[in-house]
Order: C-alpha cells, then sequence, then structure tokens
C-alpha cells in the first residue's frame, strides 16, 4: 500500500507507470494467450487494477476512471495493431473474437442483426449490464474491469478486420467509422458506472452501510446519460449511417 501511495502521489508518475506495465501486458498477453485465451484480457487487468483501487479508495474517483480510460485505449491499439499484423489467424486468441466478427460482418453485409435493431438488442444489453454491475460491486471493481478487457478485446479484433477488408484507399475512413460514436460513448459510460460501484462497495465494507457520496452520485449521473446514449444511437444511427457506410467502403458482402 506504501508503495502504492508513493507511486500515485504523483499523477502523471502514476499513469506513466500503470499505462507502461498495461502495454508489457498486453504484448505478453497477446503471446500467452496460446496457452489459455482469458490470459489476453488477465494480465492487462492485474496490471491496472492496484492503482485503480488505491485510487478509488483514496475518493480520486474521477482520476481513476481517467486511468482505466487511458488503459483501454493502451489495451485497444495492442489488438488492432495485432489484428492487423495476423488478421483472422489472431481469432483463437481473443475471447468472442470469431463469433463477434462473423456477426457484424453479416451486419455490414446485410443490415439484418443485433446490432441497430433494438428489438433484438435491448434485452441482452440490458443483461449485460445487470451482469457488469454485479460484478463491479460484489469484487471491488476487479471482475468489471476483467469483463471489460474481454469486451475491448473482441470489439478492437474486429475493427483491426474490418480496416483489414476496407477497400484500396478507404482504409483511414473505415478505421475512423470502425468505432462508432454510440460504442465509444459507452466505454467511459460502463467506466464510471464501475468506478462509482466500487467506491460504494468500498464504503459497505468499511463501515458496513450503503452511502452516495457527492462524486459517486456525480459518476452514476454520467453513466446513465452516457449509456442512454449508447442505447438511443445504436438504435438509430447503427442501420442509419454506419452499416450502409461501412458497407460502401469495404469488401463484405460485395
Amino acid at each position: 500500500m506504501e508503495e502504492l501511495r508513493h507511486l500515485c502521489s504523483s499523477r502523471l508518475l502514476c499513469h506513466t507507470t500503470v499505462l507502461s506495465a498495461t502495454a508489457v501486458a498486453a504484448v505478453l498477453g497477446l503471446w500467452l494467450a496460446k496457452l489459455h485465451p482469458i490470459l489476453l484480457p488477465l494480465l492487462p487487468t492485474l496490471a491496472a487494477y492496484p492503482a485503480y483501487l488505491w485510487l478509488v479508495k483514496e475518493k480520486r474517483l474521477l482520476e481513476a476512471s481517467a486511468l482505466i480510460l487511458e488503459w483501454a485505449l493502451i489495451l485497444s491499439l495492442a489488438v488492432i495493431g495485432a489484428t492487423l499484423q495476423y488478421g483472422t489467424q489472431l481469432g483463437p486468441l481473443v475471447i468472442k473474437g470469431e463469433p463477434y466478427r462473423k456477426e457484424m460482418f453479416a451486419w455490414v453485409a446485410t443490415g439484418r442483426g443485433a446490432e441497430g435493431d433494438i428489438n433484438i438488442f435491448l434485452v441482452p444489453k440490458i443483461r449485460e449490464l445487470v451482469i457488469f454491475s454485479v460484478a463491479a460491486f460484489a469484487t471491488l471493481g476487479f471482475a468489471a474491469l476483467l469483463m471489460g478487457a474481454v469486451l475491448l478485446d473482441y470489439m478492437n479484433y474486429y475493427v483491426g478486420n474490418l480496416i483489414l477488408a476496407a477497400k484500396p484507399g478507404a482504409a483511414l475512413q473505415v478505421a475512423l467509422l470502425a468505432w462508432p460514436i454510440y460504442a465509444i460513448l459507452r466505454v467511459p459510460g460502463y467506466v464510471f458506472l464501475a468506478t462509482a460501484l466500487t467506491r460504494i462497495a468500498l464504503v459497505a465494507l468499511k463501515e458496513h452501510r450503503f452511502s452516495l457520496e457527492p462524486e459517486t452520485k456525480k459518476l452514476l449521473l454520467y453513466a446513465a446519460i452516457l449509456i442512454a446514449l449508447d442505447f438511443a444511437l445504436k438504435a438509430t444511427v447503427a442501420n442509419a449511417f454506419y452499416q450502409p457506410t461501412l458497407k460502401s467502403l469495404t469488401k463484405i458482402g460485395g
């Protein structure tokens, strides 16, 4: 604990150290995932969790959230980079990687599927949100970070393969659209939610009571707004804009 206090007394030192460790863990995870795919999300989670939990204990909730958003960016770049190099050969190393890629490629090709149809995605998304919330509270955020890493891995595996499927000269456009706006908003929404629930669980564990501190309330509000926007935009612009645009810019379905 004293080591973490010393490390995170400086925001720059804390973030630099954790993100460097995350980058190393991501590379190791890609290599060791040949032994078991869980190692790909697990090692980066282990790299970031101690500092994250310490920041939450110190009531530095926005900083803890910022650290995890930076962590998510490092993970995303690592998996996209590996996918651009190895393509679908990376599939067996990514939990749910190939099923998700096939599902999304089918949606890009046809416009049919859960991605833009609220009648299909609403119940599974609510179920995912409930499981994520329970995991965040029950494990002081650890299982939520691990779950987030799994989600990021298969999303970015799809993103990398989508860029590889771009038509000549369209790779940059595809790269800019591969992460749709609603998915981008979802990430901080889930991070804010996990951080708030981690803090609530810590207070409950220490003081044997449930308490919503002012900063925790703010994070829950931010999370609710961002997650609501995720649902609303996914239901409207996914099929109206992203699917036809991606289909026109890639070799998928044509």
